[in-house]
C-alpha cells in the first residue's frame, strides 16, 4: 500500500509570538474579557441600592458623600481585580502560562481592573433600572471586547479593525500583555499603561460625578 507524505511548509513569520502557543494566547484574552464582563455585570448592584433606599441612607449618616463614592469604586475595582489574579494565577499553575514580568502585569491587571470599576459604576450611576442596567452591561462587555480583540487575535484584523480595536481598553491591555509575553518590562509598556490610566481616569471620573448627582438629588 503506498504511503502518502504530506510536506508543510511555512512562507513568512507567524504574527502571533511563539511564546504565546499552547494556552498563552487565550489566556490573555479570557483575562481582558472575563474581568470586563464581571465588572459591567456589577452595575446592577448601585441601581438595586438606590432603588432599595440603602443609598439614601448611607448618605442620611455622617459618612462623607466622598467616602461613599470611593467604597463603590474600591469594591468594584476588588472584585476585577479578584477576577483578574484568579485566571492569572490558575492559568500559571494549572497550564503552566507565563505572564512575563509580575510586576508589569500586575500594572496592567490593576490598571484594567480600574477601567472595568469606572464603566461599572458609569452604567449603574446611568441606567434606569437594573434589566436595562443588565442588558447594556452584557452587550457592551461583549461587544467592546470583540471590537477590542477578546474573542479574536488583534495579529489578524485587518486595518480598519486594528485602527478601531485602539479605540478600546482591551486592545491596549492584550497589547501590553503581548510584550511582556516576548519579555517585556514596565518600561516597555508605557505606551499601554498611558493609555489605560487615560481610560481609568475618565471612566472613574465621569461615573463619580454622575452617581453623586444620583445619590444626592
Amino acid at each position: 500500500m503506498p504511503v502518502i507524505e504530506v510536506e508543510v511548509t511555512s512562507i513568512g513569520e507567524s504574527p502571533i509570538p511563539e511564546s504565546l502557543a499552547g494556552f498563552g494566547l487565550g489566556a490573555q484574552s479570557q483575562l481582558v474579557l472575563f474581568m470586563f464582563v464581571t465588572s459591567m455585570s456589577g452595575a446592577t448592584q448601585l441601581i438595586l441600592s438606590r432603588r432599595l433606599g440603602v443609598s439614601a441612607r448611607m448618605v442620611s449618616t455622617p459618612t462623607g458623600l466622598s467616602t461613599i463614592l470611593l467604597g463603590e469604586a474600591l469594591g468594584r475595582f476588588g472584585v476585577a481585580m479578584l477576577q483578574g489574579i484568579f485566571i492569572v494565577l490558575s492559568t500559571a499553575l494549572a497550564f503552566g502560562v507565563s505572564w512575563g514580568d509580575p510586576l508589569a502585569a500586575a500594572v496592567i491587571v490593576g490598571l484594567f481592573a480600574a477601567v472595568g470599576a469606572g464603566a461599572a459604576m458609569l452604567v449603574g450611576a446611568v441606567a434606569n433600572n437594573a434589566e436595562q442596567a443588565s442588558g447594556v452591561g452584557v452587550f457592551a462587555g461583549l461587544g467592546i471586547a470583540a471590537l477590542g480583540g477578546a474573542m479574536a487575535p488583534p495579529e489578524i484584523f485587518p486595518p480598519i479593525m486594528d485602527a478601531i480595536s485602539r479605540f478600546t481598553p482591551h486592545r491596549w491591555a492584550i497589547d501590553g500583555l503581548r510584550e511582556l509575553a516576548v519579555g517585556g518590562g514596565v518600561m516597555d509598556i508605557l505606551p499601554q499603561v498611558g493609555v489605560l490610566a487615560a481610560f481609568a481616569v475618565v471612566l472613574l471620573g465621569l461615573a463619580t460625578w454622575r452617581l453623586r448627582l444620583a445619590l444626592t438629588r
